[in-house]
Order: C-alpha cells, then structure tokens, then sequence
C-alpha cells in the first residue's frame, strides 16, 4: 500500500465518521425526549443519566475519530 492510498483512506475515514457524528448528533437532538424515556424505561434508568451517557458517547466518538482518523491523516499529508 503506497502513502497515496493510505492518506486517501484516512480522509475517507475521518469524512464518513465525521458524518456519522452530525448525525448521531443531529438525531439525539431531534429525538432527544423519545430517545431518552425509551432507554430509560428499557433499562429501567433515570432520564438525566441517559441524556449524560449520550453527552458523553458523542465526546468519547468525537475524541476517537480525531485520534485515529484526522491525526494520521494530518501526520500522512505532512509526510507526502
């Protein structure tokens, strides 16, 4: 596998979960009071630490992609 691809699969990576992320966050927003009472009385939770746990999956996805996906990206440019 040449540098060129490799730098082209990151950018393809870091895009489509990039897009992923819009809309993870775009459905929690819209949904956000369905979504919530669904899992809460799914798994018999409190609303507040649903709406915690969404908050802090979109961080921890945020963190991932940036980390494993725009960062060798940016590292693969510099080096070409």
């Amino acid at each position: 596998m040449t540098l060129e691809t490799l730098t082209q699969l990151f950018a393809w990576m870091t895009a489509i979960n990039l897009g992923l992320l819009i809309a993870a966050t775009l459905l929690t927003m819209l949904v956000r009071n369905r979504a919530t009472a669904f899992h809460a009385t799914l798994f018999d939770l409190d609303q507040a630490d649903i709406r915690l746990t969404f908050y802090r999956f979109l961080g921890q996805y945020k963190l991932g992609i940036i980390l494993f996906n725009l960062v060798p990206y940016i590292a693969l440019r510099i080096v070409q």
